[in-house]
């Protein structure tokens, strides 16, 4: 990746407008250390201790840790704590941020808010994370990424298909005409419909760029894009907090993740209604 195509998704955060024109031009926008040190270190150390308990735990507070349910499976690498909100003051104000709801309410012309807080650990895994992909095929949504630790090359950094939001005869071919693709490294086998090959993607490889940065570094992006994480070596480990937001103003807290096997039928009804609507 080239320090040139890096740098035209970087901004300095300094209103909503700024990080709002880099969203609809790339698809992306990261900003570099936008939380400071004091507000980032208490959220990862307070998921790293619930980390610490053994097996998949439904908290009381209303979170829920889920571990062991992705193991074997394509999402092995995952480690997630959802709602990290209900524990987390930290959190709980970085889901409610009036800026990054500003961003996510204009970019879709309508009130949008924030269903599920999601930590996650990335750590060495001998089954890779997913591939290259999409979210959905029905509806772009929009997430922001908060690096709760420095996210070095070995670390597993987030990675985007720069300028692939736009591209709709992309999204066209991988539904209608392509159909599914395994990610590398799957155990199953499975094809996913939304991962794609390489071979599919072609020249667009070329835009291909891997976010690091310092702790407190946001990663705004559209799920319409191409992106993945790439895997960490075995010294490197990435810890992210995650606003997932949707269509609604002051949505409640969504059961995502809560049974892992039911969620694909779930949602795919629930995005097709929003759609609709």
């Amino acid at each position: 990746m080239s320090s040139t195509l890096r740098d035209t998704v970087i901004r300095s955060g300094s209103s909503a407008t700024e990080l709002l024109d880099c969203l609809r031009e790339h698809g992306i926008c990261v900003v570099p250390a936008f939380y400071p040190p004091a507000f980032v270190d208490p959220i990862r150390d307070s998921c790293k201790a619930l980390m610490e308990q053994a097996g998949d735990v439904n908290y009381d507070d209303g979170s829920y840790k889920r571990v062991d349910a992705y193991r074997g499976t394509a999402a092995a690498s995952n480690e997630r704590i959802y709602h990290a909100d209900c524990f987390s003051p930290e959190a709980g104000r970085f889901r409610h941020d009036a800026i990054l709801g500003e961003v996510a309410s204009s970019y879709y012309g309508s009130p949008q808010s924030v269903h599920l807080c999601l930590y996650e650990r990335h750590r060495h895994n001998e089954i890779p994370p997913g591939g290259f992909h999409i979210d959905t095929f029905e509806l772009s949504t929009f997430k922001v990424m908060l690096y709760l630790n420095d996210v070095g090359e070995n670390d597993g950094p987030t990675s985007y298909l720069v300028g692939t939001h736009k591209d709709a005869d992309l999204r066209h071919q991988k539904e209608s005409v392509w159909g599914g693709a395994v990610s590398p490294g799957d155990p199953s086998g499975r094809r996913h419909p939304t991962t794609f090959s390489e071979e599919e993607l072609g020249a667009r490889l070329q835009r291909h760029v891997k976010v690091t940065g310092p702790r407190g570094t946001i990663v705004l992006f559209d799920t319409w894009g191409v992106h993945k994480g790439v895997p960490p070596t075995p010294s490197g480990e990435r810890h992210i907090l995650v606003n997932y937001f949707r269509k609604g103003a002051d949505l409640p807290r969504s059961d995502f993740g809560f049974d892992v096997q039911a969620d694909y039928k779930r949602y795919h009804l629930d995005y097709r209604k929003h759609t609709n609507g």
